[in-house]
């Protein structure tokens, strides 16, 4: 299943802007599946538990400041609103692999929601900037 709409094309087009406006300043967050998930994981299960609470806050932790300001509280109720109807609550996931495109890290993994019955591509761009691993653009396909 492939989830369209206005979230994902959201998303593409922030982090299409910021990998542009940032590749000068970041850094890939690993260098082997290892290193990688243990950065990723920990800030995915943050953003999938405050996605199934609706909780911005948490949600919004460990965004870069370019992606926090173009993915506000308000927009994020709409799009979280919009996504629950599609696709459901996230139940679980499978790691699947790592790309470095330029200087980010694109993390992947295959997610389990409660309203579809195939898989969900998860994919989560970070960067390491100033010694703080940062998301930068996140996609449910």
């Amino acid at each position: 299943m492939v989830v369209t709409g206005r979230f994902f094309v959201l998303m593409l087009a922030i982090s299409v802007t910021l990998a542009l406006i940032g590749e000068a300043a970041a850094d890939p967050i690993g260098k082997n599946d290892k290193q990688v998930r243990a950065v990723a994981d920990p800030i995915l299960d943050n953003l999938l538990a405050a996605f199934n609470a609706g909780d911005y806050a948490k949600y919004s932790r460990d965004f870069d400041p370019t992606l926090r300001e173009a993915m506000p509280e308000e927009k994020f109720r709409k799009v979280t609103e919009e996504l629950l109807q599609k696709i459901g609550k996230y139940k679980s996931r499978q790691y699947l692999g790592f790309l470095q495109p330029n200087q980010h890290t694109d993390v992947l993994w295959k997610g389990k929601f409660s309203n579809t019955t195939g898989d969900i591509l998860i994919k989560m761009r970070v960067s390491k900037r100033k010694d703080k691993n940062v998301v930068v653009g996140l996609w449910f396909q």
